[in-house]
């Protein structure tokens, strides 16, 4: 860069420059150049070159600059961003780095060779690739002692394994059952197992040297070439190639190596499984033999053991039967609880009930037609729960050979359970009492092979037992060529006592259910039973009584608006004696209205009495079948002293006798065990069947036709006594029923009562009716008779 002008010379261009502006024509005198002073460096010697730059050029060039530099910044700043910097640098340094050390500073010569002798260099490189070769070796021989380890370990692992599984071989004889053969067994196929597991780690660790170590080995030497010709270390280009060659050699001879190694374990491989099956074959036949004779002489095995297990089998099945059903039946117990604890005196659709566990009574209403009842649906569940007991303890033998005829289920009463009105099932020989039977018969038997399952198929348990030791016998024999072997006619004789063992338990848990059902579950029952067939009866009642009123709203409506039709045009101008004739048919049209009404009002009471006699009719039907049927049921249920004596009840103190009621006996003159091992017989009288229809046997009800002239004694008729026992559970049946038959006759009562009222109110208001218009039309006619509804024939 040259030196600025000096000052002279820059005034000297002033006054040229001014010259020129004052438009002088004079020529300008041309200023001579005066020699510049040659620039040079700060060391002192001289440019090369002066540049000289004209300074407004400068200004205005670097005047927008800064500007234009901050503006390219801005723009471009992402991809300023993504450039390594630091990384750049670095490199720049050593590059740097690099040429300072392969050239000095240039003192009219470049030094083109190395500084460090050449010797020394070739002798270290020399000395790293021995180093590196000796590593290689290292390697190398540690992989072939490591493939001579695995080759005798896969050795010692066979040789471990036939002899354990020889030792194997010698217990089988020694074994009692085909447990511990199954075990030996087991313990084979571990072993086995585990050799195979073992060779194929052997043989993956041999695969591993013959293929991803050699490859480690052959990598660290083109890692060692490629340092090579990095240039990094010096190395020159015919060390390149020596060691390239040298390189070569060592890689062939690694894979040579490997192909060894992997030779090696494909023979492993291929042998592993011969090595495994033979000893275990061998052992197989042995223990084949061993699991025969041991069947054949204990019985064991799909062949020998096939009478013993099909025996057993069947045993425990017969036994599983029994606890199912009990099972069953302490559902249903249950389900009998849950409907005794619902709520007394009201109405119970069937949607407010708990869901029965087993079967659907609901069904066969539907399925027959008949409108289901909770009365209904609750004796049946304790019916079908006492023929459970029955038919159980026939099949287990469970009662004293006196009275298990009774219980048997042939024995037990039909109930009718369809229809609330009967008792039994009738045993006419027309089609209709057949069909009856047949879809009681059906519901009962549905509702028992649920609970039952397949001891309602089943034969009493001793000769079911008998039938099952009689098959295993011919089994045995055609199995053993024509005898029992001990072990199976011992096997047959714990059988039969493990199965007589059972009986008596299930037995005796049979016999707690029975009393559990007598003492705690059904002494509940009659509160709701009767409790909601009363208030069903209480609400058809009210809701008959209403439909009959009901039917005849609209006419007295009807009569009515007549009446006030009537009332309307009689007025003052019918006196006129030309308004006679309409006068006379008004009084016409007036008196057969009031004779329609009291038609209408006789027939009225008349309906009403029909209604209310037939409900309380059907009420006490309902009450005295619901009671017999409930009696039937409850004497149906196994007393405790029927059941026959288990092991154990001699140890059980006998209930004593009162003295009251032992003074009765010795004053009645009858024995106090006259009864035996049963309840005490006693009629228990019906109630009044007709007792409801003296309530309208006065005015102003119509004669009641079915009382007759023998009216006394026809309401002293009772309901058929029932010939049944006394015990708590009978008493409470018979005290439940007279209370809600009192309680029913109390309701009857009050509606009798009320709609009386509302049927003399109505004739007392036709009456007012009557006396209003006879005096209207004495008074329009002038008359002091009365006439009608206007004369003697109206009134």
């Amino acid at each position: 860069i040259a030196p600025p002008p000096p000052e002279k010379d820059v005034a000297e261009a002033a006054a040229a420059e001014a010259g020129t502006a004052s438009g002088s024509s004079a020529e300008p005198t041309p200023r001579v150049p005066e020699p510049q002073e040659v620039a040079k460096l700060r060391d002192g010697t001289e440019v090369l070159a002066v540049l000289d730059f004209d300074l407004d050029w400068l200004e205005e060039s670097f005047g927008s600059l800064r500007t234009n530099v901050f503006d390219q910044l801005n723009v471009d700043r992402t991809h300023l961003g993504r450039i390594d910097t630091p990384g750049i640098m670095e490199e720049v340094r050593r590059q740097l780095d690099q040429r300072l050390r392969r050239h000095t500073n240039r003192k009219g010569e470049v030094q083109v060779d190395w500084y460090v002798p050449r010797s020394s260099t070739v002798a270290k490189h020399k000395d790293k690739f021995e180093r590196h070769l000796v590593e290689l070796a290292k390697k190398s021989q540690g992989h072939d002692a490591t493939v001579e380890e695995l080759c005798a370990k896969m050795e010692e692992e066979e040789k471990r394994y036939q002899d354990a599984v020889e030792a194997l071989k010698t217990k089988l004889s020694e074994a009692e059952t085909l447990p511990v053969l199954s075990a030996s067994e087991r313990c084979a196929n571990e072993l086995a197992a585990a050799f195979f597991e073992a060779g194929r780690n052997i043989i993956a660790a041999i695969n591993n040297l013959a293929t991803r170590l050699p490859q480690e080995l052959i990598k660290s030497n083109k890692d060692f070439l490629k340092m090579c010709r990095s240039g990094q270390e010096q190395y020159s280009k015919s060390e390149v190639i020596f060691y390239t060659s040298e390189v070569e050699d060592v890689n062939a001879q690694i894979e040579r190596k490997a192909k060894e190694r992997e030779a090696r374990a494909r023979s492993f491989e291929e042998e592993l499984e011969e090595k495994r099956q033979t000893p275990l074959q061998a052992f197989a036949e042995q223990y084949a033999e061993a699991v025969e004779d041991l069947s054949a002489s204990k019985g064991y095995g799909k062949k020998y053991g096939k009478p013993r297990r099909k025996a057993q089998g069947q045993c425990r099945g017969l036994i599983a039967n029994v606890v199912a059903v009990r099972q069953n039946l302490s559902e249903v117990v249950e389900y009998i609880e849950a409907l005794s604890t619902q709520p007394v005196g009201v109405v119970l659709p069937f949607e407010r009930l708990p869901r029965s566990p087993k079967f659907r009574l609901r069904d066969f209403f539907d399925g027959a037609g008949e409108p289901w009842v909770f009365s209904s649906e609750l004796l049946g569940v304790v019916y079908i729960a006492v023929c459970t007991v029955c038919v159980v303890g026939t099949h287990l033998k469970a009662f004293k050979e006196d009275r298990a005829a009774r219980y048997q289920l042939p024995s037990l009463p039909a109930i009718r359970l369809l229809k609330e009105e009967e008792v039994l099932c009738p045993q006419d020989a027309d089609d209709a009492a057949k069909a009856t039977r047949e879809t009681e018969s059906k519901l009962r038997e549905g509702c028992l092979e649920k609970v039952l399952g397949e001891v309602s198929k089943a034969d009493v348990w001793e000769n079911v037992i008998k039938s099952i030791v009689d098959e295993a016998q011919k089994s045995s024999q055609e199995t053993f060529k024509g005898t029992v072997p001990d072990f199976m006619a011992k096997f047959l004789e714990d059988m039969k006592e493990t199965a007589r063992v059972a009986r008596l338990e299930a037995a005796r848990n049979l016999r707690e259910w029975a009393d559990k059902l007598r003492d705690e579950t059904l002494p509940q029952f009659p509160e709701v039973l009767f409790g909601e067939l009363t208030a069903r009866a209480i609400a058809q009642l009210k809701a008959g009584t209403r439909e009959t009123q009901a039917m005849t709203v609209a006419a007295w409506a009807e009569l009515d608006e007549k009446r006030s039709a009537h009332e309307t045009r009689l007025h003052p101008g019918l006196s006129n004696p030309n308004a006679e004739e309409e006068l006379l048919e008004l009084i016409q049209a007036e008196e057969e209205r009031s004779q329609a009404a009291q038609a209408m009002a006789k027939e009225d009471c008349e309906r009403m009495a029909s209604c209310l006699r037939s409900q309380a009719e059907s009420f006490v039907s309902r009450l005295s079948s619901f009671f017999e049927a409930s009696t039937r049921v409850v004497d149906s249920l196994p007393l405790h002293k029927h059941f026959a004596a288990l092991p154990g009840d001699e140890q059980e103190e006998t209930p004593r006798i009162s003295i009251k009621r032992r003074m009765r006996h010795i004053q009645n003159g009858t024995s106090v065990d006259q009864w035996g091992d049963g309840l005490p017989e006693r009629q228990w009288p019906g109630v009044e069947r007709h007792a409801f229809r003296s309530k309208l046997s006065a005015a102003p009800w119509p004669e009641d036709e079915l009382l007759g002239e023998a009216a006394e004694e026809k309401l002293k008729e009772l309901t058929p006594t029932v010939n049944s026992f006394r015990s708590p559970l009978h008493k409470r049946l018979f005290e439940k029923r007279n209370f809600y038959y009192e309680h029913f006759m109390g309701e009857f009562s009050a509606e009798v009562q009320r709609r009386e009222k509302q049927l003399a109110g109505r004739c007392d208001h036709e009456r007012t009716d009557l006396k209003t218009w006879q005096s209207s039309v004495r008074q329009l006619r002038g008359e002091e008779t009365r006439v009608g509804a206007g004369g003697p024939a109206g009134e």
